[in-house]
């Protein structure tokens, strides 16, 4: 069986290297008996750790190892549920996590005194030491570039993201009995923050919250548990209301990259299919990462009053339908921003199957990013449309049914720009696939032995089969899916790549009152 006794003394050793926020001898006594409480120990003697043990766990990149180590435990000792387990270890960690104000004051102190770039990777390094971040399981994830010849994707088989239907995501909308809201409402609330869990709802003892003014509205800035890039932030506004999109959505982008020019920052529309997964909490997500849409270039600039305007407005060379904006001067980009959704939001073009409103339901919004370099704002303006009709019942500007069984989620900002997220299954299917074509199994056997191998999946197959070759079948599945998502990126477009497409594109903005 396990040493606890001698666990609890590695413990103590590797939180006070990266928890603790002092490195005394009264913290060390402190910690380690929030330990020995937390996990009912009535007995315990101190061990003197050799010196290579001792710089081994100061060296540790994560708790993984304590972290496994007192599941372990738990569970030969105890007869605590895996979810109750991972709760006692989160309040663990959370508890030898310094206190909020603590960590916001250190993550002001070292913003003012070096740099917002080191002011956001202390929270980051310290969401990794607290097991917030699930650092070694975002590492498993496969993530690979396209090798198109230009507008390259980027690619990640997502170990540990459910995949999410567009009719689950939109009854969030949906207004409940208050009485009947559980605390906290939604995983972006504030008050998930030291939040104990439950069955349904993880445990938040180890989050931390940085909070921000942005545009006079009090926000917070946090990490994605389960990021898709390097130090994936979440920004989420302090009450719980719906995503919306409009002139204050523009601003308070603005706003945050010029607090943290480091990161660039964008919102997920503001209506179901073509939005993101949690509609009913206002939030933001951001980071370090530079998405495949911002090494785009202009295709062509839109005249505007330059009496009137100090920026610059032009269509970009990009799958789905995308302006970008970039000028020095916040107001005026902000602005020309406002302008566009403005006239967008009412805008129908028949002839690209685009109508604003069914009734009351309203179709068109926009997908917002910014990224601040030097003193220039660049703001890409996603131009999005959710309508749905009797050929495509889940989203006409949505992945198509032929894509499917690669994407069938909603294509949210991160998609939108490039960077596709694809589900854990994937994996298991490739391999499946590799056997079918192996053995050269026809499509009977196929489904016999693999039953979800059907429709598109035979489809790719018999398409994967005409240049079969075991050494490069690999690779030809990464190709393969290379495609889907870019055409699944076309899909999206409002206005199509080809000449109508793109007529009509430049005639929606010539209408815009610049």
């Amino acid at each position: 069986m396990l040493d606890i006794n001698l666990l609890v003394n590695e413990f103590v050793v590797y939180a006070k290297k990266n928890l603790l926020s002092n490195n005394s001898y009264e913290d060390e006594l402190f910690s380690r008996n929030i330990i020995l409480g937390e996990l009912s120990i009535d007995t315990f003697k101190v061990v003197e750790l050799d010196s290579s043990r001792v710089k081994e766990i100061e060296n540790m990149k994560n708790p993984d190892y304590f972290v496994d180590s007192l599941t372990s435990y738990l569970k030969e000792t105890t007869e605590l549920t895996d979810n109750e387990i991972d709760r006692k270890i989160t309040k663990i960690l959370g508890l030898l996590t310094p206190f909020p104000s603590e960590v916001v004051r250190k993550f002001n102190d070292i913003y003012h005194k070096v740099s917002d770039e080191e002011a956001l990777k202390y929270l980051y390094s310290l969401s990794i030491y607290n097991d917030y971040v699930k650092k070694s399981k975002i590492d498993k994830n496969l993530v690979w570039e396209s090798d198109f010849e230009d507008k390259n994707i980027e690619v990640s088989i997502n170990l540990s993201k459910p995949e999410k239907n567009n009719k689950d995501i939109a009854k969030l909308l949906v207004k409940k009995d208050p009485s009947l809201e559980k605390y906290p409402k939604c995983l972006l609330c504030k008050e998930n923050l030291g939040y104990y869990g439950r069955d349904d709802h993880p445990a938040r003892e180890n989050i931390r919250l940085i909070p921000l003014n942005l545009e006079g509205e009090r926000w917070y800035l946090q990490y994605s548990p389960y990021g898709y890039f390097n130090m994936h932030c979440i920004v989420l506004r302090d009450c719980h209301s719906n995503m919306v999109i409009n002139e204050s959505t523009f601003k308070k982008l603005a706003s945050f990259v010029d607090t943290f020019p480091y990161f660039f920052v964008g919102s997920n529309a503001d209506l179901p299919i073509v939005g993101g997964s949690i509609l009913n909490h206002e939030h933001y997500q951001g980071g370090e990462h530079i998405l495949p849409i911002m090494h785009s270039k202009v295709k062509e600039y839109i005249d505007i009053d330059e009496s009137k305007h100090s920026s610059k407005v032009g269509i970009l060379d990009w799958y789905n339908s995308t302006v970008l904006i970039e000028g020095r001067d916040k107001n005026d980009v902000t602005s020309l921003a406002t302008k566009i959704l403005d006239h967008w939001r009412n805008y129908d073009d028949l002839d690209n199957e685009i109508l604003s409103h069914e009734g009351e339901t309203r179709h068109n919004t926009i997908t917002p990013c910014i990224r601040k370099i030097g003193e220039t704002y660049y703001l890409y303006l996603i131009l999005r449309n959710n309508r749905c009709n009797e050929t495509y019942p889940d989203g006409i500007f949505h992945a198509h049914p032929e894509y499917h069984h690669i994407k069938h989620e909603g294509i949210g900002i991160i998609e939108a720009m490039g960077l596709f997220i694809l589900p854990a299954r994937l994996i298991r299917q490739s391999n499946q696939m590799k056997d079918c074509l192996k053995n050269n199994l026809n499509d009977d056997e196929i489904v016999l032995k693999y039953p979800d191998m059907t429709g598109n999946f035979l489809t790719m197959i018999h398409e994967l089969k005409e240049n079969y070759n075991e050494e490069t079948i690999d690779s030809d599945i990464r190709k393969y899916i290379n495609n889907v998502c870019m055409n699944i990126l076309k899909n999206t477009a409002v206005f199509k790549e080809d000449e109508k497409g793109q007529a009509g594109f430049k005639k929606f903005l010539k209408g815009v009152n610049f």
